[in-house]
């Protein structure tokens, strides 16, 4: 189309009203012309523009003049359509209304200014600020060839597939625009003159959800990431601490965790972005549980329950991890069932959610713990076995679910089964290793070989607590500097049991009154619950039981221990009572009747009698046919 017609064209469409130009735009958009009948601004438009418009008065038929004309005003009033949309998106965006302003630039088809914007607010972390639906809308507004070129939309839908619990989609579309090399974390963040900074940044913070084990190459190159932004970029410094902080919660460094989340709040706070600022509340709370410090837990749940609360979006999955948090908080101070009416609530919409590791492991570890203890150990190891068909799996997640499976294990006195779940394990650290080992304990630097380590000691522990080498090879384990406080105090615990079995109460019972205060003054108890057997030789001791509750707190820590799921691990069934039900579930767990009446101590006659009731009342006459009637109808897992 000729330039000037079309400049004439708006020109002389500057001189005309609204009611004109709307009249005009129906002509522009009808090429044989239109019957607006005895239409008063027909007629008007008509007398001022005749060497334009032809309108036959009988008929009432209106039209342009030529074909020409017709492009060119229909040019021109686009044109001025789209400049009123673009200064009212500018306007729009200028008073904070930016979710607005880029819908409607993207109307207008600017699409430019709209990319613009889009990266002004957040680029990569849009929907931290935006929210996950509006972030989609937005980039699913974009024309196809932009959303599938662009790198800031690219990234944008590989981090929306993220948040949405899908690894896979977000490494597919990462291979599809940048290659399968992108997918080589360390090469990218090493190549800054392939890959720009934002792709880098997004790459860490992707490398997080993949669970990947970051060493010391990629911790270095994401300092150096550091000195290429600018300081009043927050959001992005933001984003390389959390990044730190998910490693060093990772490597068990809980001081550089703290200062790494420190940082973190500091420009998230500063960047507004209170989702974010949310998920570092979410991983103090973490790492406050993995210090056993329960007051500092509650500071983080409180702060991260605050930080939730000021966004103002809808974000269902954040809400469903501050209900895990809090479920866990509650389960700490022994309500076990609110823990237990969450998993059975939302795991499927929690399991299939955006999720880090570290939330991952705390789900894993309270979940199997809370379900191991009121339904027994057939339902922990099946919830577990349910997190192995997620999405997100890695060889790193899959120990973990072992880990667990074992510690559940050999806490229900399952040995066997334990062992032949820690011989599965591919490690240098397997028993023969740490039968020998003393010092080495003392030197283990990697979480995964620590956590193998224990559970072999602990099942060595369980078959010969007299040997003296035992006592020798968990006080070198208490002095290596890379367990958690959990840890130590369980193998303080440990150190009491041996001790005892060993004869030496003195010693003992200074441990155990060590642990109980330690537990008094922290808050966190979960750990000894894991180590029942041990707990309770060393509570049915008078020799040690007497020394212990003379100190402080130790008495109410007991009491509380006891306690864990003892009010709410016998559900209700007809027919049966709490006890009777609590029998027959360890029952079907192919639990002995010796070891049912130790676990709920009581004597063998008494457990005896609980089983002639159980039978009689379920119509059975023998122990397999009330385990099989006892699991069709759906009373034990």
């Amino acid at each position: 189309m000729d330039s000037t017609a079309r400049d004439v064209a708006q020109d002389l469409i500057l001189q005309l009203d609204d009611a004109e130009k709307a009249v005009l735009s129906v002509l522009a958009e009808t090429p044989e012309g239109a019957c607006l009948g005895a239409n008063s601004v027909a007629f008007q438009l008509a007398d001022k523009l005749p060497a334009c418009l032809c309108l036959e008065r009988e008929t009432g038929h209106f039209s342009f003049r030529s074909q020409g004309l017709r492009k060119a005003v229909g040019a021109a009033l686009a044109d001025g359509k789209g400049n009123d949309e673009r200064a009212r998106a500018l306007a729009l965006y200028a008073s904070g209304q930016a979710l607005a302003a880029i819908e409607l630039a993207q109307a207008a088809g600017d699409h430019a200014q709209a990319l613009e914007w889009f990266r002004e607010q957040g680029n990569q972390f849009f929907m931290h600020l935006h929210g996950l639906d509006a972030c989609y809308r937005i980039i699913s507004n974009f024309p196809d060839e932009m959303r599938e070129n662009n790198a800031s939309l690219v990234v944008g839908l590989a981090m929306h597939a993220l948040k949405s619990g899908s690894i896979n989609r977000a490494r597919h579309i990462i291979r599809e625009h940048y290659g399968a090399e992108a997918l080589d974390l360390e090469r990218v963040v090493s190549n800054p003159e392939l890959y720009s900074r934002d792709f880098r940044m997004f790459r860490l913070v992707m490398s997080i959800y993949e669970d990947y084990a970051i060493g010391n190459t990629v911790r270095d190159h994401m300092f150096e990431l550091l000195g290429e932004l600018d300081l009043e970029d927050h959001l992005n410094r933001g984003g390389i601490y959390n990044t730190m902080l998910e490693v060093c919660i990772q490597r068990q460094q809980m001081d550089a965790a703290e200062e790494m989340a420190n940082r973190a709040r500091h420009h998230y706070q500063k960047a507004n972005a209170h989702l974010l600022v949310f998920y570092i509340e979410l991983h103090r709370a973490v790492f406050s549980l993995l210090r056993g410090v329960l007051p500092e837990v509650e500071l983080a749940v409180q702060a991260a329950d605050e930080a939730l609360s000021r966004i103002d979006f809808d974000s269902p999955t954040d809400h469903r991890l501050l209900g895990l948090l809090k479920a866990v908080l509650a389960y700490e101070k022994g309500d076990a069932e609110r823990l237990v009416h969450y998993l059975n609530e939302e795991f499927d919409k929690f399991a299939y959610g955006e999720l880090w590791p570290t939330i991952t492991e705390l789900a894993l570890y309270y979940g199997s713990l809370a379900i191991s203890g009121e339904f027994g150990v057939a339902a922990a190891k099946a919830f577990l076995d349910k997190w192995r068909i997620q999405e997100w799996r890695s060889r790193r997640f899959n120990f973990v679910i072992t880990i667990r499976q074992v510690d559940i294990l050999q806490n229900h006195n399952r040995w066997h089964e334990a062992a032949d779940l820690l011989v599965g394990v591919q490690s240098r650290i397997n028993l023969t290793w740490v039968e020998s080992a003393e010092e080495a304990l003392g030197l283990l630097d990697d979480t995964r070989e620590i956590a193998i380590a224990m559970a072999w000691m602990r099942h060595l522990i369980r078959h010969a607590p007299n040997n003296p080498m035992r006592l020798r090879q968990v006080e070198h384990f208490q002095g290596n500097p890379h367990i958690n406080d959990r840890q130590h105090s369980t193998l303080t615990l440990w150190v009491a049991f041996l001790a005892r079995s060993q004869r030496d109460m003195t010693r003992a019972r200074a441990q155990f009154t060590k642990v109980l205060e330690n537990a008094a003054r922290m808050g966190v108890l979960t750990h000894l619950i894991g180590e029942k057997a041990m707990l309770d030789k060393l509570i049915e001791d008078k020799r040690i039981s007497q020394f212990v509750r003379a100190a402080p707190g130790t008495t109410e820590i007991l009491r509380r221990l006891d306690g864990f799921h003892a009010g709410s691990r016998q559900r209700s069934v007809p027919g049966l009572t709490r006890q009777e039900l609590r029998v027959l579930m360890l029952v079907a767990e192919g639990a002995s009747n010796k070891f049912v009446a130790r676990q709920m101590r009581l004597s063998e006659v008494t457990v005896k009698f609980h089983l002639g009731n159980i039978y009689r009342k379920m119509g059975c006459t023998k122990r397999a046919e009330a385990i099989a009637a006892a699991r069709a109808l759906n009373w034990v897992a």
